[in-house]
C-alpha cells in the first residue's frame, strides 16, 4: 500500500507499506515505526454502514524528559485505549469515547474537519512526465502503441495522448 502525503508547506512524498499483516492497523503501526520513529497504536471499526479508528501516537518527550516514565505511560495509555470495543468506536461520539477511555489524562479534543479526496494530477502534470521520459522514449511509444496513456495511480483518472497531442507536446509535426 502506498501513502502520499502532501503537506501544506514543503515537499509530497510517499512511503510503502508492506501488507505483510492480516491487519491493516498492524502495517500501519509498523509504517510509523520504520519511517517516523514514533510508537503509534491503531484501533479500527466497521460496519456495513460506518468506520472509526482511534489513533494513539507517542509524540517527542516535551514536558516530561524522563524516558521510563514516557515508556510506562505510554503503556497506560495503550492499555486504557485496548479496552475499546467495535461497538463503542462505532456508536459513541468521539468526546465521549476519549472521556471515557482517558478521564484521568486530561484529553484535548481539536475542532474536526471534514474528510475530503483531492488529488493534485493534471493533464499538464501527466504531460511534464512524459516529456522527462526524453523525445526518444517518447517517439517510440508512440509508434508502438499509437497513442499514450498516463494513469493516475492515486485517484485513476486516465490521460490519453493520441499521436496529435504528442506531436504538439514534441513541437514537432515530423512523428508518424
Amino acid at each position: 500500500m502506498a501513502i502520499t502525503i502532501e503537506p501544506e508547506r514543503g515537499e509530497r512524498y510517499q512511503g510503502i507499506v508492506p501488507m505483510d499483516s492480516r491487519q491493516l492497523a498492524v502495517c500501519l503501526q509498523h509504517y510509523f515505526q520504520q519511517s517516523e520513529q514514533l510508537d503509534t497504536r491503531l484501533w479500527f471499526a466497521a460496519d456495513d454502514r460506518h468506520c472509526s479508528g482511534l489513533l494513539l501516537q507517542a509524540l517527542p518527550r516535551q514536558l516530561n524528559t524522563n524516558a521510563e516514565d514516557n515508556q510506562q505511560h505510554w503503556e497506560t495509555l495503550c492499555a486504557l485505549a485496548d479496552t475499546v470495543t467495535p461497538e463503542e468506536m462505532l456508536e459513541l461520539e468521539h468526546g465521549t469515547l476519549l472521556f471515557r477511555l482517558f478521564h484521568e489524562e486530561a484529553p484535548r479534543m481539536f475542532e474536526p474537519k471534514p474528510i475530503s479526496f483531492g488529488c493534485s494530477c493534471s493533464r499538464e502534470r501527466s504531460a511534464n512526465a512524459l516529456m522527462s521520459l526524453g523525445r526518444d522514449e517518447v517517439e517510440q511509444l508512440l509508434v508502438e502503441t499509437g497513442g499514450i496513456d498516463i494513469d493516475c495511480q492515486f485517484c485513476n483518472q486516465l490521460y490519453h495522448f493520441d499521436a496529435p497531442a504528442v506531436r504538439e507536446l514534441l513541437g514537432d509535426s515530423t512523428l508518424h
